[in-house]
């Protein structure tokens, strides 16, 4: 049975899950997020899903990314 539904809680479900880890300072600011390959691996999901997740983590502006070198964590106070 396809869920389309499914595949949106599963984006939303990992970039939750990674705003937690910002908010409660596991992630500070500066820090370099996992590998997407790392992270789908760590959230038992597929690298297109975390790529939707931190899509939502840069619209929140949460994160930032240098394309070819990674994803980070914004410092709130820029």
């Amino acid at each position: 049975m396809n869920r389309p539904g499914r595949r949106q809680l599963s984006y939303l479900r990992v970039a939750d899950a990674i705003e937690a880890q910002i908010r409660s300072g596991e992630l500070p600011p500066g820090s370099r997020l996992p590998s997407e390959k790392d992270l789908a691996f760590e959230h038992e999901t597929a690298v297109t899903t975390v790529r939707h997740a931190l899509d939502v983590l840069r619209e929140r502006e949460l994160i930032e990314t240098a394309w070819g070198k990674g994803s980070y964590v914004r410092d709130p106070s820029q």
